[in-house]
């Protein structure tokens, strides 16, 4: 009986062993695939704790992908390090519940008799601008304004040009630079002042003194800038018009999204703004339905979900996304 218990002790104790050196080959090969250096020791361990604790979610949940119990997988991307609290903190949306400086922002709503196309991409008009990174500037709601106007500007004039979200966040005094902001309040700037190219004013991942040019300035022939109620004014509108910005929640889980039709967990409150540059329906085998989605453009990099892109599932208001959709008028 006592070398039966001597060899379980044993067998767990090498379980243990082994499992902690393939992790710290995981951590060693996570580190250099990320650039990652940390400058304490404490802050190293700290991170590698907080690592750790991803890793097991991430292989629980990807193990439930497998089975067939979810449409979506999740990565250790680099964000894998950081804690939920501190991934679901990234805040850079400031919701129309919080603004008060855009109750004259008309409303929207497409006629429903309109025929869509069962699926739209954007992306195969060649009106979509690369994927970029904010980096650690709460400055998702200036890129995700200047992706919209460069999409509805090259649709117009069948010229892609990037424009400059430096420039929005430097100069824009109606939103919160790095501390999140509003697209419709950026809207309403560009409207009224144009927007420099991005390569006369460069992204800088930081607030700095204005530096805006007004001859250096692109103006539109800018009709309106609109709100968009319901997914079905979304849809109508993305069909016929062009890519639009919208308001969603930045959960723990969707940060570590990898491919997939994302519908995992969300908070209350959209707190992170994306371009929405598509829609289409994909049949799910394991379950036998057909599951609608939306394209969604993040500005996280390339090197984040299906290659800067995520799959949203659509007709469910996940994450609120049809909470705070914004879009733009343009004549030539």
């Amino acid at each position: 009986m006592h070398l039966e218990k001597l060899a379980l002790v044993l067998s767990a104790v090498i379980a243990c062993v082994l499992s902690s050196k393939f992790l710290d080959q995981e951590w060693k090969a996570w580190k250099n695939k990320h650039d990652k250096e940390y400058n304490t020791l404490h802050d190293a361990m700290f991170r590698r704790k907080a690592w750790e604790a991803t890793w097991h979610k991430v292989q629980k949940h990807n193990q439930l992908a497998e089975q067939g119990l979810s449409t979506y997988r999740m990565a250790m991307n680099k964000f894998a390090d950081m804690t939920p609290e501190e991934r679901t903190s990234r805040k850079c949306f400031l919701s129309n519940k919080k603004s008060t400086s855009q109750k004259n922002v008309p409303v929207q709503v497409s006629s429903t008799t309109l025929n869509i196309p069962e699926s739209v991409d954007w992306r195969d008009s060649k009106c979509v601008t690369r994927v970029k990174d904010q980096g650690f500037c709460g400055s998702c709601w200036a890129f995700a304004t200047v992706g919209v106007f460069e999409s509805h500007h090259c649709i117009k004039t069948k010229e892609l040009v990037e424009f400059s979200e430096q420039q929005l966040v430097d100069c824009d005094s109606g939103n919160d630079a790095c501390c999140g902001g509003l697209p419709e309040n950026a809207m309403a700037y560009i409207s009224k002042h144009g927007i420099m190219k991005a390569k006369d004013y460069e992204y800088a991942d930081k607030h700095l003194a204005c530096s805006y040019k007004p001859d250096n300035a692109v103006t539109f022939n800018l009709t309106k800038y609109y709100i968009l109620p319901g997914e079905e004014n979304m849809a109508l509108s993305l069909a016929f018009d062009g890519p639009m910005s919208v308001g969603i929640d930045a959960s723990d889980d969707f940060q570590l999204y990898r491919d997939g039709i994302y519908d995992g967990e969300c908070t209350p409150e959209p707190n992170h703004a994306v371009i929405v540059v598509g829609y289409g329906t994909e049949h799910d085998e394991d379950a036998d339905e057909d599951i609608d989605y939306w394209i969604v453009r993040n500005s996280w990099g390339e090197d984040w979900g299906e290659n800067g892109y995520v799959k949203m599932r659509r007709n469910v208001n996940l994450c609120g996304i049809a909470t705070d959709a914004s879009s733009v008028d343009m004549t030539r």
